[in-house]
């Protein structure tokens, strides 16, 4: 099945309908990729705008140096840089940048403009080949600029970009990088912690306990979790860090698991931070437990991990430990200790859509950052179809506050360059992950 994605919320389902009556339509004539020599060709999607003969020809410019395809002569192209890195040096980094390159062609060929030429440009992997993919991109005429991937790459390429006046939807998720005609679409973990977070109160949830590494990306999850916890009037009752090697987990596990007991003592609470019980606490008894713990921890660590909390009896059927969208692994399932471990993730059934259709025209599931390529191309492409030329990517069109619904269902980007995500939450049982709260469908009214 195709993936649906309407320009506003409100169209969503009549996109999805017109997108599943194209799925046995002859592919039509439209938009085009331009191919340049030493970057990757159009592979895997149907077109007659590929190949040795269409790369000469997407060598044609018009009389202001921008690139024309022969066959859009007569016509104004609407022209989107895309900022990947093709030839980085790490192999793992070419592979997603294959794999995002092919989704944002399927985007440009789902939307079906004739108009829209998707410009790929190679950041090489650095700060410095960004800035120069950037400057080729503007060079090329591109209106908006999609990418890069890697946050000081975005930082670099910014600087050309907002020099410019274009706008740039990026894929990094370093929230430093964004704002001022600069746009994350990426997944921070902040809106993670946030929708788990959230749920885990309503669900009568108060009292949490925190394990997480002791890395740049655990200090960002601890603090925002802290910050998630404490607006909605819960506690904190105790934090642990850890450094990210199995023996190194052995102490803090036991230290938390301490305070998971029903009462906690105060004089417990004061022995590890380090301060005497304030005069009368004695009288005050007993502090309670944590109902919930947030591990922010995956893979191979987190199955060693998850197991020590019941080792040192913490009562897993009673605490419920809460976790991060990287969570949504099927190996995950066999690990007794996180049965019935909450977390926020894209809603599966809206992200199957796109992974199948990538998968039917490319052969292989997408990596998880090939759907934010294909949500950047094709938000660009249907902003490119509005009839207006001047403000098609302005900042009050690609800010849209009804938000937009993409390959991992809703999103909406903000003025300050953040991105917003409808996520569901999934719980790990033994016969899969299932979904126990939908992603929206619509974001609440703004004020």
């Amino acid at each position: 099945m195709n993936v649906g994605f309407g320009l506003r919320v409100g169209l969503a389902s009549l996109m999805a309908a017109a997108i599943v009556a194209c799925e046995t339509a002859p592919v039509r004539p439209g938009p085009s990729v331009v191919t340049l020599p030493g970057q990757p060709g159009v592979q895997g999607l149907p077109s007659a705008t590929s190949g040795p003969e269409y790369e000469h020809e997407a060598r044609r410019y018009d009389r202001r140096g921008y690139t024309r395809p022969r066959h859009m002569d007569g016509k104004e192209p609407v022209r989107v840089g895309l900022l990947l890195p093709f030839s980085a040096n790490s192999a793992p980094a070419q592979k997603v940048a294959s794999a995002m390159f092919d989704a944002a062609q399927l985007a440009a060929f789902d939307a079906g403009d004739e108009r829209f030429l998707l410009i790929p440009k190679d950041t090489k992997g650095t700060a410095i080949g960004a800035a120069d993919a950037a400057r080729s991109a503007l060079a090329d005429g591109a209106e908006i600029i999609l990418g890069p991937l890697f946050s000081e790459s975005v930082e670099a390429a910014a600087v050309v970009t907002r020099a410019a006046q274009t706008p740039m939807i990026a894929f990094s998720s370093d929230l430093k990088s964004g704002g001022d005609g600069v746009y994350l679409l990426s997944f921070p973990p902040e809106l993670e912690i946030e929708r788990v977070t959230e749920y885990a109160v309503s669900q009568e949830m108060t009292r949490f306990g925190v394990l997480a590494p002791l890395t740049e990306y655990g200090n960002r999850v601890s603090g925002a979790f802290a910050e998630a916890v404490f607006v909605r009037g819960g506690i904190i009752v105790h934090e642990e860090r850890y450094m990210q090697e199995p023996d190194a987990m052995l102490a803090p596990a036991k230290r938390l698991a301490r305070f998971s007991e029903e009462i906690v003592p105060l004089e417990l609470r004061h022995e590890y931070d380090g301060k005497a019980p304030a005069p009368g606490a004695e009288d005050a008894g007993y502090t309670q437990g944590y109902q919930a713990v947030l591990m922010p921890e995956q893979g191979t660590l987190l199955r060693a991990l998850a197991p020590l909390l019941p080792f040192y009896n913490v009562d897993i059927t009673r605490v419920k430990l809460l976790g991060i969208s990287a969570w949504k692994n099927p190996r995950l399932t066999r690990e007794p200790a996180l049965r019935g471990g909450w977390f926020a993730a894209p809603d599966p059934e809206i992200t199957r859509n796109f992974e199948n259709r990538f998968a039917g025209a490319f052969g292989a599931p997408p990596p998880r950052l090939a759907s934010l390529a294909y949500d950047a191309s094709l938000l660009a492409a249907r902003l490119a179809a509005s009839e207006r030329r001047r403000n098609r990517f302005s900042v009050d069109t690609i800010t849209d506050p009804n938000g937009y619904f993409g390959a991992d269902g809703l999103f909406r980007l903000n003025r300050d360059g953040s991105v917003e995500r409808g996520l569901a939450i999934l719980e790990i049982q033994p016969g899969g992950i299932l979904t126990i709260d939908p992603a929206p469908r619509s974001f609440a009214p703004s004020f």
